[in-house]
């Protein structure tokens, strides 16, 4: 495989005043007082078609605009702004703002596990064999992405992160709990850290010496943000962490990387894809997963086009979700059943390769529940969405089928109504399973 050089800046904020007019910057600045907003040159120089960048995805995964509060949050935000109301007040209301885009969804903050009494306040621990980790050094992100979910993440305001650095006090929970066998970093972007970080982090746990620990994840938005962390010709830390990856893999570690791609313009320039490559030759792998859009990738076509891209370049397709209600989740969502409909009519346009994917999926309060397909009763004439946990918190409860009813306009699980099963049961045999 032959690559090219790069000409490239160094990381830094960038000015992207020169790209767009006074009024579209005025927005900017009144939402991202709500949303966090961060980008840099890469975003700049290599995602963004700056001719149509009102309609482009990736400006729209990266920029904010109006639309992304509520009409009449923008509206009572800007004119207090434009009227120089008082700093606490303008500060008290961007703060009933963000309580009311539910920044902890999911009943997050009830997965905080507990060690000798003390509340591990960088851990997650909702699924059994799986931690979250919360590196102190890896919340924040390159670039941060409109729609993200963990936005409180980047709020100092609100003081309600998840984030620790004692990762001996992580072990030692691990030990204590048999089923675990993976650690996820995540954050933010854990591979924001510097390799000299990540490492001490691994090191610890790999002389803690823990049998039931096989499997490492980093969740990471990084090889669309900064694909240069893992290019040498780049940079010497580039070097050291592939060469942490390798150590970690010939440890006898599970790798993966739980990727966050977009859209397929992501992937289309020579700087991420060798970046992929020399990940991939640590021996580490790389697993894709994102959200359904508005605006940014509704379309099955697009869908087709990025797995299949993924799968050309050796990636895995991993998760399909579905948007969380959390943000500004006004502007992103859309109905459970036309999610359906795209991931339907994507994956029957993929190859073999691509059908990894578990989709379309919502991260609700008791697990990950799949939308395996549309059923009609042939008796009542009614509609249902069969819908089953592929993660629970409860793991005997992941695997069963169960109904609820059919609607057009809910765009979440809590919006349907769930049926009896005695209730459909003329539908079962009927039922369109993905």
């Amino acid at each position: 495989m032959k690559f090219i050089t790069y000409n490239t800046k160094n990381f830094r904020e960038i000015e992207y005043i020169k790209y767009l007019p006074a009024s579209v910057r005025k927005e900017i600045d009144i939402v991202s007082k709500v949303i966090p907003f961060k980008t840099n040159n890469y975003v700049v120089d290599y995602l963004i078609d700056w001719e149509n960048y009102k309609t482009d995805p990736l400006y729209i995964l990266n920029f904010p605009n109006k639309n992304m509060l509520r009409r009449e949050h923008y509206e009572k935000l800007k004119h207090a702004i434009d009227n120089n109301h008082a700093t606490s007040e303008i500060n008290q209301l961007i703060f009933g703002i963000r309580m009311d885009m539910n920044p902890h969804p999911a009943r997050q903050m009830t997965n905080i596990p507990v060690l000798d009494g003390e509340q591990l306040k960088g851990v997650q621990h909702k699924y059994r064999d799986i931690v979250l980790f919360f590196p102190s050094q890896g919340q924040t992100c390159h670039a941060h992405c409109t729609f993200c979910f963990r936005w409180p993440q980047f709020v100092k305001e609100l003081d309600i992160k998840f984030s620790m650095r004692e990762i001996e006090k992580v072990a030692e929970y691990i030990r204590r709990n048999p089923d675990i066998n993976e650690i996820l970093f995540t954050g933010g972007d854990p591979l924001i850290m510097d390799p000299a970080t990540i490492a001490k982090y691994f090191d610890a746990l790999k002389t803690a010496n823990l049998k039931n620990l096989r499997n490492i994840r980093f969740g990471t938005k990084s090889l669309t943000y900064w694909p240069f962390a893992f290019l040498p010709a780049f940079s010497e830390e580039a070097q050291d962490l592939l060469d942490l990856f390798k150590r970690i893999t010939d440890s006898d570690f599970h790798l993966a990387f739980m990727a966050h791609f977009n859209h397929p313009n992501e992937l289309d320039n020579p700087v991420v894809q060798e970046a992929i490559y020399n990940i991939r030759q640590t021996g580490a792998e790389i697993r894709t997963q994102a959200p359904v859009l508005n605006h940014i990738n509704k379309s099955a076509q697009t869908w087709s086009a990025m797995w299949k891209k993924q799968v050309s370049l050796g990636l895995i397709p991993y998760y399909m979700f579905i948007e969380r209600e959390t943000g500004p989740y006004n502007y992103f969502e859309i109905p459970l059943a036309e999610v359906y409909q795209i991931y339907q009519d994507a994956i029957k346009e993929t190859g073999s390769f691509a059908k990894t994917v578990t989709g379309p999926v919502m991260s609700a309060a008791m697990g990950k529940a799949q939308i395996m397909g549309v059923s009609g009763n042939p008796v009542t004439g009614d509609k249902y969405f069969i819908i089953q946990y592929v993660r629970h918190r409860d793991h005997k409860k992941t695997f069963q089928p169960f109904f609820m009813k059919y609607s057009e306009k809910a765009t979440w699980l809590t919006q349907l109504e769930e049926v009896k099963t005695e209730l459909v049961k003329p539908a079962i045999n009927d039922a369109s399973l993905n």
